[in-house]
């Protein structure tokens, strides 16, 4: 299990690897809204765990590892956002909820929700 933070930027990578076809440093620092030094630091680390690669100033590409763990933190956001709004939590707030919990989550908790979900409530 990585930490909360570190989801937090794979996340972010797989979104713009997604609908831009490329991540970089800045692009991260950017739509985090962290310092481009913050940002590169918590890149080497992702290097280090195995989940990235990236050359200084260069594009960020997903491992497969990373890969696997970026699409599980996708689908995880997708069944919370389902089950908020099963909820009737308001839909501009969907998303800043599912960021609040989704790194404190089991993902034997999200299969639940999931089925749950899936079987009409």
């Amino acid at each position: 299990m990585i930490s909360a933070k570190r989801e937090k930027y794979l996340s972010e990578i797989y979104v713009h690897l997604n609908n831009e076809g490329f991540a970089r440093v800045s692009q991260l620092a950017k739509s985090l809204n962290v310092s481009v030094p913050s940002a590169s630091k918590m890149a080497k680390k992702l290097k280090e765990d195995g989940l990235i690669e990236f050359q200084r100033y260069g594009i960020l590409t997903l491992t497969e590892k990373g890969e696997q763990l970026a699409v599980q933190l996708a689908l995880n956001h997708e069944v919370l956002s389902r089950f908020f709004q099963f909820i009737k939590v308001e839909d501009e707030k969907i998303d800043e909820e599912v960021k609040k919990i989704k790194s404190h989550i089991s993902s034997e908790v999200i299969k639940k929700l999931d089925t749950f979900l899936r079987n009409g409530g």
